[in-house]
């Protein structure tokens, strides 16, 4: 965006008729020479030579000369640049010298890139330098052709370099005024040849200034000022300024936030840097601090990323070589994550060893070659589009190309070869042993456009021979700063700031494969408690000092507190504190009890020395606070774009909330954050009833407004239609006994209209009360209580919201009549949170046992394997369920089974699932592999008892490699899939696990996927449907599946992304509204086992790729446990292992649903289970005195019959008392009563003791009503 104001600051190019005639010598005796009359000299150079501008710079007095590139800067950057730096150095003049010859740039066919663009773009005129040594009247033809040669350019006048002598000079300015062509343009003057003046030179261009003798600037300041007219210069130059107006372009301001501190690499051996980027980097946020590689004996402290440009290295690669310390800093600082960026020398430090002049010299060792000198020199512009590497690091825009110069000696070599790997016509395709490039460069060539992998990214390292000018490409150094704010250290004592972080990482981009770094949030206070998987494992750095529990023993506390002089009522862990170094410290000074003060923090970041710890104060008080706060936090992290994104999606919530509300009555309502001592709740809060749909019943209360406290008096008077009672630092249950223990006896309390109308709720006090973004799921809570008939979404995690609904007038007892409110919950799209926490593969201890064609499954805060094949045919573990639990790994030795009954069938290639206390185990193959099997058997998890599903209908018929998945909120199962060694299946089977009635399902839609065995399948719980992937049908597959079970119908999803190969005998789960895949087979040669790792976002239908497993698997099986995704065992290509790995993933929302406010309503365990936990035992009728005399008798009786008299009493005992189960003492196992078994009907399977009094009863027909004519005797 252009501004009115302009500059006006007389201008001079001085440029040549081509290189080595003298200009930059020219140029900067007039640089000098203008200086020393005490005019402010703001000095550029055209192109994007670096050792030029030092000379500037020096003869300027230290004001930093800057380069202006046509070709990479483009005209608005150069112009822009322009203007900055003259009103940044207060200039009063302007020296820009040229590159090359006038009109040499990019191409031969037009001025771009050339010093003629830069003078016209700036309206500048141009001192035209010749070099007359071996010229006398051909000068004039020379200036002729340069003058005429654009019209458009302004020509101020010619200097002559290197001339003979007075006479050579008049011969010169005789020959220009020979003709009308060239009469009217001034000789500005003749310079005599003079070496002790002229700039000395070497490979990479001049020599820098501090190695050219001090005195030669003097020399040539006088020089210039004796022979030529700056006078005539200064004139032209300010008649061009003053009809020539630059449009200032207008900068984005910087914002607040805590800067990062970026190391700067600057010394004799790295010291080409543009001024402008050091600009922009600052202006993107950075403090630069300047070191030394070949000085400084260590980094500078508390660094975010290192920037390392070009320069020398070669010249002083012993003094780098001997600073052992600082390399070894610099390496320690790239392998632990820290942002290293690092153009051309820099790639040459960070290499393993330079070789130069047949010496070798040992650098920090970062990256996986060594760089030799080479007589080749490389050098032009390039496009550089940056690797998936880079952009995924840097998190850069795709399709970003970048416009740069490459300008070197050296190349990356092993062992003295290349490492560039060239094809057959000698183009670059790669570097050898480099895993991730940096770019994609296409060098500009006359006629050729081909482009070839450059450079290397490794871990956050990204190094390369491309020198970038960022003002062309902003994102570029917004980026690099934003992926060093994502390595600073966090440490947060606001739950709120904890909070809105775990939303911000958890929320996800489109099309990302990058993952957020959680690992640096460093340490957290006592109240941090949500969300769990980003706060659990996290250090605690303060507690609080209030212990007690009620309303008034907090208050007392506190009083007693603040009587003895104690104002602080938390203690912060310095230690702790000094451990975590944070960068970055989240606090609040709003609330004394709730969270660490601002003051005291900042005692304790002094006493644990932490002096460059910046703090961020989070004080919101409106729900328009809160939301600037996500962006806020999300921009001090450097994750801006996540921010925005979780903003929006909390924004268009909010929207829909208030859009809903519109229109509907707005009952009067009242909020309390605590009842002894009354005070009615502020800040965000009212915001929340307004937006809600409420009106506010308090006189005063608005959104903002300080909490107060009130007299009961006023409650009464405001008449409240609804009251919600969110007690600090309490549940909704503790709410409900504040509310009995201090509203329920005072006066008036049964006749407020909230409480005759059963409108008195309680809510958690963290959802409402903490001002991050689940304040959101507070405005739609509280709008679906005031307007229960607008079915009011309810996004996010559940949260406790409790309903009074008692008899009233009664307070003894008043909290029990508190019952859960339903709410509809929703998970939005926006919140599809399956955050990648790991970047790799976490190898743990290896399993028990090699096994394949298994089944591992979550129970509970354990995994259980499901016994498949094992490493041998005869291996007695392939039938023990194994239980990893607290890291480790134990047998279930001590299985039982229903009397009579041979389970388990030992088996592979199985489908299993559990519900709630229930394993499901169906079909899979025989352990001989050769016969498919049909049966359901149950195992009871609590007492570890085997029983054959005692169904009815008519069940799947057998089959080997089936899928199940468990709806658990309708207490049911799908089976899908399979083969019987000839014929694949496409069927779905339903099993009612309330009623176990079998009823196979006929899907509605038109289309449907191919018959298939091997595949995986999940439950997905937003859309109430199955989704299946991948298998064999007549080939491998990677087509997506879901059938919906609302409409019983399926669904093709058309998925984009990184879509994987087809396979078979991958494993899946589901996390979220995220399936992650990983392994299986291609069946396309060898052993065609794969390693690779899917994720697939099942709203947005897009795939991305994750972190390799450590080793190829098929015929594995992955569960998630906690967050934690767990793969075990399966075939790597050659036998069965028992590797066993995971990877960390954030935690699970919930999924849509009619559900109890305190989470889904769910089937108890002892409405369902067989197998109660405490079955009556022989040991319990030989210590009942009831029974002394019986049991005597027994013991009288024969050896051989005690066994049989012992069973007849425990059966009789346990159906007097009610027990449903009891333990033969004979065998072991447990027998079930008829008290049990009846409430289900008979499975038909010929049991030995039929409840119902069955005997012999063959197998049961085709359906249940078929089954209950039968048995209806």
């Amino acid at each position: 965006m252009e501004s009115t104001m302009a500059c006006k600051v007389p201008t001079i190019v001085v440029s040549g008729v081509s290189s080595g005639v003298g200009k930059t010598t020219i140029a900067v005796g007039i640089m000098s020479a203008l200086a020393q009359r005490g005019l402010r000299v703001q000095s550029f150079k055209v192109g994007p030579d670096y050792l030029d501008s030092m000379h500037h710079t020096a003869a300027c007095g230290g004001i930093p000369s800057v380069n202006l590139d046509g070709y990479m800067m483009g005209r608005q950057v150069v112009i822009e640049s322009f203007v900055r730096n003259c009103q940044a150095s207060r200039a009063d003049v302007a020296v820009v010298e040229g590159c090359m010859g006038l009109f040499d740039g990019q191409n031969g066919h037009s001025d771009c890139g050339s010093t003629a663009e830069i003078a016209k773009w700036l309206g500048a005129p141009v001192v035209l330098v010749v070099d007359a040594w071996c010229l006398s009247r051909s000068a004039a033809a020379m200036v002729h052709g340069y003058a005429s040669f654009d019209p458009d350019l302004h020509l101020s006048g010619v200097v002559f370099n290197k001339i003979g002598g007075d006479s050579h000079a008049q011969w010169l300015k005789d020959a220009i005024a020979s003709t009308t062509l060239t009469s009217s343009i001034q000789v500005l003057g003749c310079v005599p040849k003079n070496n002790t003046i002229a700039l000395p030179e070497r490979h990479l261009g001049l020599h820098m200034p501090s190695e050219h003798h001090a005195a030669a600037s003097s020399t040539l300041r006088s020089f210039i000022e004796a022979h030529i007219d700056l006078d005539h210069l200064l004139r032209d130059a300010h008649a061009a300024a003053q009809h020539h107006m630059v449009p200032f372009p207008r900068l984005a301001p910087t914002q607040e936030l805590s800067p990062v501190r970026l190391g700067v690499a600057r010394d004799e051996a790295f010291c080409f840097y543009y001024h402008d980027n050091l600009h922009l980097l600052e202006l993107a946020g950075a403090t630069l601090v300047y070191f030394s590689p070949i000085h400084d004996t260590a980094l500078p402290a508390n660094l975010h990323g290192l920037y390392f440009g070009g320069g020398y290295p070669e010249l002083h690669a012993a003094a780098l070589e001997n600073n052992q310390t600082m390399w070894q800093a610099v390496r320690s600082f790239s392998e632990a994550g820290g942002l290293v960026y690092a153009e051309c020398g820099g790639l040459m430090y960070l290499a393993q060893k330079l070789h130069h002049e047949d010496l070798s010299y040992s650098m920090v060792g970062v990256l996986p070659f060594d760089t030799s000198m080479s007589p080749r020199m490389t050098m032009g512009y390039c496009e550089a589009t940056p690797s998936n590497a880079m952009s995924d690091l840097l998190r850069l825009p795709p399709g970003l190309t970048l416009k740069c110069h490459q300008f070197h000696f050296s190349e990356a070599t092993s062992q003295g070869t290349p490492i560039e790997m060239l094809d057959d016509s000698g183009h670059g395709r790669g570097w050898k042993g480099v895993i991730h490039q940096a770019f994609d460069v296409t060098m500009e060539r006359p006629g050729e456009r081909r482009s070839a992998p450059e450079g290397i990214v490794v871990g956050a390292t990204i190094a390369s021979y491309c020198h970038v000018h960022f003002g062309a490409t902003p994102t570029l150094p917004r980026a690099l700063i934003q992926a060093a704010r994502r390595r600073m250290r966090i440490a947060s004592f606001e739950p709120s700031a904890t909070e809105t972080l775990g939303a911000i990482w958890a929320t996800k981009l489109p099309e990302e494969s990058h993952k957020p770094l959680t690992k640096m949030l460093q340490g957290v206070s006592e109240f941090c408690d949500f969300p769990p998987w980003l706060v659990d494992s996290r250090p605690r750095l303060s507690r609080s000092l209030i212990t007690a529990t009620t309303s008034e023993a907090i208050e007392a506390q506190v009083q007693v507190f603040h009587a003895e002089g104690i104002r602080e009522l938390h203690t912060i862990d310095t230690q702790v504190l000094a451990t975590a170094q944070p960068d970055v410290v989240f606090t609040q000074d709003a609330c004394d009890r709730c969270s660490v003060t601002d003051s005291a923090l900042l005692r304790a970041l002094d006493n644990a020395k932490l002096h460059a710890t910046r703090t961020v104060l989070c004080r919101p008080i409106t729900i328009a606070d809160i939301l600037n706060q996500v962006s806020l936090i999300a921009d001090v992290v450097g994750e801006s774009a996540r921010g925005a994104r979780l903003r929006e999606s909390l924004e268009a919530r909010l929207a829909a909330v208030e859009a809903q509300v519109a229109n509907a009555p707005r009952p009067r309502i009242v909020g309390l954050e605590s009842a002894f001592p009354l005070v009615a709740s502020g800040m965000w809060l009212p915001d929340i009833r307004l937006r809600a749909g409420g009106e506010e019943a308090l006189p005063e209360s608005s959104p903002g407004c300080a909490p107060r406290r009130l007299s009961w008096d006023v409650i009464l008077a405001s008449k409240p239609q609804v009251v919600v009672v969110t007690c600090c630092g309490k549940t909704a249950t503790e709410s409900a006994d504040e509310i009995e223990r201090h509203l329920a006896n005072l006066p008036g309390f049964w006749d407020l209209p909230a409480v005759q109308n059963s409108h008195l709720y309680t809510v958690d006090h963290d959802v409402l009360s903490r001002p991050g973004p689940r304040v959101v799921d507070a405005v739609e809570i509280i709008a679906a209580l005031l307007h229960p008939s607008l079915d009011i979404l309810v996004h996010g995690q559940s949260t406790s919201v409790l309903q009074y609904r008692g008899p009233h007038g009664v307070q003894e007892g008043m909290a029990r009549h508190f019952e859960s409110v339903k709410l509809l919950v929703s998970t939005s799209p926006h919140e599809t949170l399956s955050l990648p926490r790991d970047d790799v593969w976490t190898i743990h201890e290896e399993g028990p046992v090699p096994m394949a064609a298994h089944v591992l499954v979550s129970w509970k805060h354990s995994l259980l394997v499901v016994p498949g094949d094992g490493a041998r045919p005869s291996d007695d573990d392939s039938s023990t369920i194994w239980q990893f639990d607290s890291q480790m790994w134990q047998p279930w030795t001590g299985c039982t089974a229903v009397y009579g009954e041979d389970v388990p069938t030992r088996r592979s290639n199985h489908a299993a699932a559990v519900w709630n206390d229930i394993l499901l185990v169906f079909g899979g193959w025989d352990s001989q592999g050769l016969r498919p099997l049909g049966d359901l058997e149950l195992l009871d998890l609590r007492t570890q008892c085997w029983t054959h599903g005692s169904t009815i209908g008519e069940p799947p018929c057998p089959r080997g490699n089936p899928t199940v998945v468990v709806d658990p909120q309708h207490a049911r199962a799908f089976i899908y899939g399979g083969w019987n060694g000839q014929t694949r299946y496409g069927d779905i089977f339903r099993l009612d696990l309330k009623t176990w009635m079998w009823t196979q399902v006929v899907d509605q839609g038109s289309t449907r996927p191919s018959p298939r065995t091997d595949h995986s399948a999940v439950w997905w719980p937003l859309r109430q449907a199955m989704v299946v992937f991948g298998g064999t049908g007549n080939a491998p597959l990677n087509d997506v599946w879901l059938f919906d079970t609302t409409t019983e119908s399926w669904e093709e999803l058309e998925c984009s992304g990184m879509v994987p190969s087809p396979r078979t005998s991958h494993a899946a789960v589901i996390h979220g509204n995220t399936m992650i895949m990983t392994g299986g087979q291609s069946h396309l040669g060898g052993t065609s086992v794969l390693n690779s790792s899917f994720a697939l976002d099942l709203v947005s239908k897009t795939w991305i790729r994750l972190p390799q497993l450590n080793e190829p698997l098929c015929r594995h099986s992955m569960a998630l446990l906690d967050g934690v995704v767990y793969a075990y065992g399966g075939y790597n290509g050659t036998n069965a292992t028992k590797f066993f790995q995971s990877w960390a993933v954030a935690s699970e929302k919930e999924t849509c649903a009619t559900i109890e406010s305190t989470g889904a309503s769910k089937t108890t365990s002892e409405a369902v289970s067989w197998a109660p936990t405490t079955p009556l035992t022989w040991a319990d009728i030989e210590a009942d005195e009831e029974f002394a005399d019986e049991v005597d008798e027994i013991n009288e009786v024969e050896d051989e019959e005690q066994p049989g008299e012992r069973y007849r009493l425990l059966h009789r005992v346990a159906c007097e008392r009610g027990y449903r189960q009891y333990v033969d003492p004979a065998s072991g196992y447990t027998v079930f009563t008829a008290l049990f078994l009846k409430e289900r009907p008979c499975c038909g399977y010929r049991c030995r003791h039929c409840p119902w009094g069955h005997k012999n009863v063959p197998k049961l027909g085709t359906s249940a009503d078929k089954a209950a004519a039968a048995l209806d005797w």
